[in-house]
């Protein structure tokens, strides 16, 4: 009987191990997990791999949390208290934004494993070259090989926007989640969109500006969509940088620190930087109570 429990122990011992080993290979069907990717985190050349390899990495790629109940924008002006009103508003966007940073923290840790491969002079796989480069695609890294200087690029744009941040925002663009562009287009962080059509004309478009305010089919969407704006336009270099310093340094992201590379979010430039800052500091209690 001992024996046989020796051997039970060790069988599943070697199970676990197997199991860790092929992580994040675990999911039992990624192509139905893949179809909660936007279109541009969908690798383009995903066809040119063998099956299994493919499997491997939509894996790789897919949101390793569930998505939260989409409920519809609720009437924040109804909630008369402010206190309450603001713990609403951001328990409202916190589990989307949340999510959003999950998946970039799974794609870093791949990406770091990769990056150690590389400095070992170790051979990378076809799948794990498909990867490197259908994230170059994603977050818009142009001329780049998958070596290590390529790698480096992208842990400068694959990390993560801290909640404080991302709900701050939020809740300045969007009027506390009462704008117009919030409650009939999920529209948290007045995004713009450039083809006719896109979304909702503003009212105030000057003349000869063709610009639309973006129109979103349900709240994830809009962070979604306001994390790929921050991780890949060329406007926000300057965040990425201080991103990327702060890490360096301090090993996290600091909400505050980054806000600093927020000058071209706005046409107030320097004055919307500090008003966001001074929000991050007055909110930060209510958002760690939401």
């Amino acid at each position: 009987m001992n024996n046989l429990l020796k051997l039970s122990g060790l069988g599943l011992a070697t199970l676990l191990v197997g199991c860790a080993a092929v992580y994040p290979f675990m999911q039992a069907d990624p192509r139905a997990e893949a179809q909660q990717l936007a279109d541009w985190q969908m690798p383009s050349k995903l066809s040119a791999l063998e099956s299994e390899d493919q499997l491997k990495l939509l894996s790789r790629l897919t949101y390793p949390d569930l998505m939260p109940d989409l409920k519809p924008v609720p009437d924040f002006s109804a909630i008369k208290d402010t206190d309450s009103r603001k713990k609403a508003f951001f328990a409202y966007l916190t589990p989307y934004v949340e999510r959003e940073n999950a998946r970039i923290l799974k794609l870093r840790r791949q990406i770091d494993e990769l990056a150690g491969k590389l400095q070992q002079q170790q051979q990378l796989t076809v799948e794990e070259y498909a990867f490197i480069y259908s994230l170059f695609d994603e977050f818009k890294i142009d001329m780049m090989d998958a070596d290590l200087d390529g790698v480096r690029e992208l842990l400068a744009r694959v990390d993560v926007l801290p909640v404080s941040l991302v709900l701050t925002q939020a809740a300045k663009e969007s009027g506390w989640g009462s704008s117009r562009f919030t409650t009939e287009g999920y529209n948290f962080f007045g995004q713009w969109c450039f083809k006719t059509g896109c979304g909702v004309v503003p009212s105030k478009r000057g003349q000869g500006k063709y610009h639309e305010v973006a129109v979103f089919a349900h709240a994830a969407e809009s962070v979604n969509a306001y994390f790929y704006n921050l991780n890949t336009f060329y406007v926000y270099e300057e965040l990425r940088a201080i991103r990327a310093k702060v890490r360096a340094q301090d090993g996290h992201v600091a909400a505050e620190k980054l806000a600093a590379g927020l000058a071209r979010y706005s046409e107030r430039g320097q004055q919307y930087v500090e008003e966001i800052s001074a929000m991050i500091i007055a909110t930060s209690k209510i958002i760690g109570q939401s």
